[in-house]
């Protein structure tokens, strides 16, 4: 077997080998993961619901002799959601490359039983190519969920992609909550009196997520919160006058009081120009049901249908194509996806909006 970078690129089986590697010792976390997972899409413009049946009313009690009451299905809104176009394409380094080329030397120099020993010499080379690929999708749409689940909307700029892909705007019918500055000093008893009212139509809420910004100058940072519970800490939890106290024991406490548990989150995905944004946003309060809240749709990508003539495709999770070439400029290595998060039921997420508080 010889071997040289074009046909090692080339090389389905190798490639493959790569990505599953990739996939199972993945270390980087994916966030928007937690809320759901991949759902295949037919279609690029496809009917969404925005709401879902979660409970069965109650059946009608009648008399033996009674005819049952005619009842209509609950309906369930809906709209259209069309499927977001994802790519970029990264040149691969010169030097690097001829690292590479000298692996691919040693591997053609030597018999076929030490092959197999060099053969994981040049996967592991390339690996963390194919990690940086892999991993560009799911940080947008990690950063796109975030959006989404402390705001309701998520827009893309042109700026904020090198290859211009086009804008991304979603709004979701989440169900606002805009507190007055005059709550923030009880800003508990707030938050019980509103889930109170919540609870007829929207349940139980399993957890509140929050930034840990939020956290600090809207939880432990109210002034009735160290008076209400201060009692219930043991000596060696007495930090509220430093403002030190962790959120489990906090969320401990709204736990015992009926309250939904809290959930700091303090995640960062680094853009393309280098800097690190805050997936999750500073005065936003989400109260959830569940983790389970979303459905990653993905479409298969016309260039797999249609590919480049002379380059070679090779597919990840999601119907992510993967694709290095060679050109007069340089060699690549690309992907290109179609993804585009569809929230279940969005009208059953309740999110208070804390701006107006901390004005």
């Amino acid at each position: 077997m010889n071997l040289t970078i074009q046909t090692l690129f080339s090389d389905p089986m190798i490639v493959n080998a790569v990505i599953d590697r990739v996939l199972q010792t993945r270390q980087d976390r994916i966030y928007w993961q937690q809320y759901g997972r991949f759902v295949e899409t037919k279609t690029r413009v496809f009917k969404t619901y925005l709401g879902t049946v979660t409970g069965v009313v109650a059946g009608s009690i009648i008399g033996k002799n009674d005819q049952k009451p005619i009842r209509e299905r609950r309906s369930l809104g809906s709209g259209y959601t069309e499927i977001a176009y994802l790519g970029d394409r990264y040149q691969m380094d010169i030097e690097r490359l001829s690292q590479l080329q000298d692996i691919l030397d040693k591997f053609n120099a030597a018999n076929t039983a030490d092959q197999r020993t060099i053969l994981n010499e040049i996967i592991d080379f390339i690996y963390d190519d194919y990690r940086q690929v892999l991993l560009a999708p799911h940080k947008r749409m990690d950063i796109i969920v975030g959006e989404l689940l402390m705001t309701g909307k998520a827009t893309v700029h042109l700026a904020d992609n090198k290859e211009n892909i086009e804008l991304l705007d979603v709004d979701l019918p989440f169900k606002f909550l805009t507190p007055e500055a005059a709550a923030k000093s009880k800003f508990v008893t707030y938050l019980q009196q509103e889930l109170e009212k919540l609870k007829a139509k929207y349940g139980v809420f399993q957890k509140m997520i929050m930034s840990r910004g939020t956290f600090v100058k809207n939880i432990i940072g109210s002034s009735e919160f160290g008076d209400k519970f201060k009692m219930q800490l043991s000596a060696n939890e007495m930090y509220l006058s430093t403002g030190l106290i962790s959120s489990a024991l906090a969320s401990n406490i709204f736990t015992g009081i009926g309250l939904p548990a809290i959930e700091i989150k303090e995640d960062y995905v680094e853009t393309q120009n280098g800097e690190n944004v805050q997936i999750y946003a500073d005065d936003h309060i989400t109260l959830l049901r569940s983790d389970n809240v979303l459905r990653m749709r993905h479409h298969r990508p016309y260039v797999m249908t249609d590919p480049v003539p002379g380059r070679n495709y090779s597919q990840s999770e999601g119907q992510m194509s993967i694709c290095n070439y060679r050109d007069e400029e340089g060699r690549y290595m690309e992907y290109t996806a179609e993804w585009i998060p569809e929230f279940i039921a969005p009208n059953k997420i309740v999110n208070i909006d804390l701006s107006t508080m901390n004005v």
